[in-house]
């Protein structure tokens, strides 16, 4: 058995391996993002049909892959997965520098290209989530999530300008050889974390359909699952439509110079940075469950300020406006994922993570033509106010879940999918063994036997609740099966007794 150290992730160098490995590669990640576009205008001529196209292609996988991923994924050990993807996408990205430099590269390649690598990041995007409470306790998940979430952020800020950087001192597919690389530094993080993954149990059923359809029942039947995919799909609609008018509502209504709007955009991954670094503050001091539905309710009402944008100073409303919903967004998206990682069993850990990403993405399509049929109708400022409004009545159905009366996660109850595959479950029968034990001890007087407390009847760690908020840390999770004097039943078997 791999031991897991408590406490700072940091501690972990399975953990360590795994964040070099995401970093490097949402780097890769970001930096293709722009690198394809580019070939495509500078290499390929392409037209703003084919552009639109190949954006389409290089955004589209979750909406077409992701469900069937995560019923693929939740039959396979990720690990050997996470390492295959990156395989796979280092060799598509050297793949198109070859044919580039024979002089045979073309539209249909790149094209081609961009779907093995939008694919592969499917796969790479739900493993990784999955796998992250294989490596961390389940009380380091917060911190891990804190870390992950900077590292992404990062690469949003640094990926594209490192991108078109390369571009124009090496060239557009020489920098595919640098995205390259990286892959395969990633790959050699991966392959050299030691943490024991064992072979999911395959289920008795094992069709694609039957298995897909067991993720969503678990999304739906959960209400505060429920309620985050209804308020994150309907954050995604209004957020995309508002992208698709932004700029030209800086340009044509505000007035900005063009120069000056990129400026401005860039309080959106500045937001992203904050987010992650304070999320896990904010969780330990508000409690877990709490911060889901406040970073949302305090900070969606900053979109209000996006419509009253105006000239010189007014510029202010459109930055405070970006970095107040920016901030409680990613707080937002780390706890809720930490709230999944915590909660879902391990067995549909891969299925619901895809499920409620093809939830909350499957919409995005949507929020352009909704922004640009209202853009059209009402004009681009009222447009604005009008998605400001929605983005503020957004938090309404995580207020009506449980979550409004919980502080932490094991204040709330999940979804029973049978005794032996919900993470909870061992905690609701020890507690429910405890109850049993009170209530016995009232009816009889205690025997010798009893008096030294209950035999947990495990080999690894006791079965009792696990809190992720302030002073877990220190709190073991067996103090329930201790004695009154704070020491361990130790070397009796139970039902022995005392000569």
């Amino acid at each position: 058995m791999t031991v897991r150290p408590h406490g700072l992730p940091w501690r972990s160098g399975d953990f360590r391996l795994l964040v070099a490995g995401q970093t490097v590669t949402q780097l890769g990640t970001d930096v293709t993002a722009i690198a394809f576009p580019l070939i495509a205008v500078l290499l390929l001529d392409a037209t703003p049909l084919q552009l639109g196209v190949l954006v389409a292609v290089q955004n589209g996988a979750f909406l077409l892959l992701g469900v069937p991923a995560g019923v693929w994924l939740d039959r396979r050990r990720l690990r050997p997965v996470l390492i295959t993807t990156d395989l796979v996408r280092s060799a598509a990205l050297v793949t198109v520098t070859v044919a580039a430099a024979l002089g045979r590269l073309t539209l249909p390649l790149l094209m081609a290209t961009a779907a093995v690598m939008a694919a592969m990041r499917v796969l790479f995007d739900i493993g990784h989530q999955s796998y992250l409470p294989k490596v961390l306790n389940r009380t380091d998940l917060l911190r891990g999530n804190c870390t992950l979430e900077t590292v992404r952020s990062s690469g949003q800020v640094a990926g594209p300008s490192l991108g078109g950087w390369l571009t124009q001192l090496v060239g557009a597919t020489n920098t595919l050889i640098v995205d390259a690389v990286s892959f395969l530094v990633s790959a050699a993080c991966l392959a050299r974390i030691r943490v024991r993954e064992p072979m999911p149990r395959q289920p008795a059923r094992a069709g694609t359909l039957h298995q897909a359809r067991e993720g969503l029942a678990f999304v739906l039947r959960d209400p505060v699952l429920r309620a985050i995919a209804a308020t994150s799909a309907l954050v995604n609609v209004l957020f995309t439509a508002a992208t698709a008018l932004i700029i030209l509502f800086l340009v044509d209504t505000v007035g900005v110079a063009p120069g000056a709007v990129g400026v401005l955009l860039s309080a959106a991954p500045a937001a992203a940075l904050l987010g992650a670094v304070t999320a896990g503050r904010l969780a330990r001091r508000v409690g877990l469950a709490r911060v889901i539905w406040l970073s949302v309710a305090v900070s969606s009402p900053f979109n209000l300020l996006v419509p009253l944008t105006g000239r010189g100073w007014g510029l202010a409303f459109f930055v405070v406006g970006l970095l107040g919903s920016g901030i409680g967004q990613v707080v937002y998206g780390i706890a809720q994922t930490t709230y999944r990682q915590a909660t879902v069993p391990a067995r549909l850990q891969c299925r619901v993570n895809a499920t409620m990403r093809f939830l909350v993405m499957g919409a995005l399509p949507l929020g352009g033509l909704l922004g640009g049929a209202l853009g059209e109708t009402l004009g681009v400022r009222p447009t604005l106010l009008v998605i400001g409004v929605g983005l503020a009545l957004a938090p309404v159905p995580l207020l009506l879940s449980p979550l409004r009366h919980a502080r932490e996660v094991d204040d709330l109850t999940p979804p029973a999918v049978g005794a032996a595959t919900t993470p909870a479950a061992p905690r609701r029968a020890s507690r429910t063994a405890a109850t049993i034990t009170a209530r016995a001890a009232v009816r009889r007087p205690p025997r010798r036997a009893d008096v030294a407390g209950p035999e947990t009847g495990t080999t690894c760690r006791a079965g009792g609740p696990v809190r992720l908020g302030p002073g877990s840390a220190g709190r073991g999770p067996g103090s329930a099966g201790s004695r009154a004097g704070g020491r361990p039943d130790r070397g009796r078997s139970p039902g022995r007794r005392r000569p």
